[in-house]
């Protein structure tokens, strides 16, 4: 999108050649995702804060307000690391030792609808199966890099879980044969 909207928006200069404008809308467009993947970053720090004891922000009172309604009071876990016997790991956004698993994405223009895809339902299940738990809650929420107060949350409904786990397990067969891991 990055690209699209600096091609569209950048004005070409008078005696600046095609291939020129290309070079310099391509520049931007890779400013613009750095500055965005620097404001996510700075949204998850916050919303980690708050959740270890740091001063509660705009964006951790969004997420808490969300889970809190849809899930009532939990003894969340945030930006904890694991490794698993399969040979994987990561570092989970948040979790609850209830088996819910949630996952923060930043977006710029958030509207009414939940931007999601299967690559995050495979992340949320793969974090599960990490965890040991096997009737996992799914949950992504988004948070608008823009306006940190308004979020989206998404909980994937239960059957998807199985097709989430065993696509990532697809692709980390894949990779560990190609690895020769």
């Amino acid at each position: 999108d990055q690209a699209l909207m600096a091609a569209l928006t950048l004005p070409q200069g008078e005696d600046e050649s095609l291939d020129d404008f290309i070079k310099r809308a391509k520049q931007d467009a890779k400013e613009q995702s750095i500055k965005a993947a620097q404001k996510g970053t700075e949204i998850h720090a916050e919303i980690e804060a708050g959740f270890t004891g740091g001063k509660p922000t705009e964006a951790y009172s969004a997420v808490m307000q969300s889970l809190t309604q849809e899930f009532g009071e939990c003894n969340w876990v945030a930006e904890d690391s694991f490794s698993c016997a399969l040979g994987f790991g990561g570092k989970i956004d948040l979790y609850a030792d209830s088996g819910i698993v949630v996952d923060f994405k930043t977006k710029d223009g958030l509207t009414d609808k939940a931007p999601v895809y299967d690559e995050h339902g495979m992340q949320l299940s793969a974090y599960a199966l990490g965890l040991g738990f096997d009737d996992p809650i799914r949950v992504s929420i988004f948070i608008d890099r823009n306006d940190p107060s308004k979020v989206l949350q998404h909980t994937w409904d239960k059957k998807s879980h199985e097709k989430h786990r065993d696509m990532f397990l697809s692709l980390l067969s894949y990779w560990q044969l190609s690895k020769n891991y």
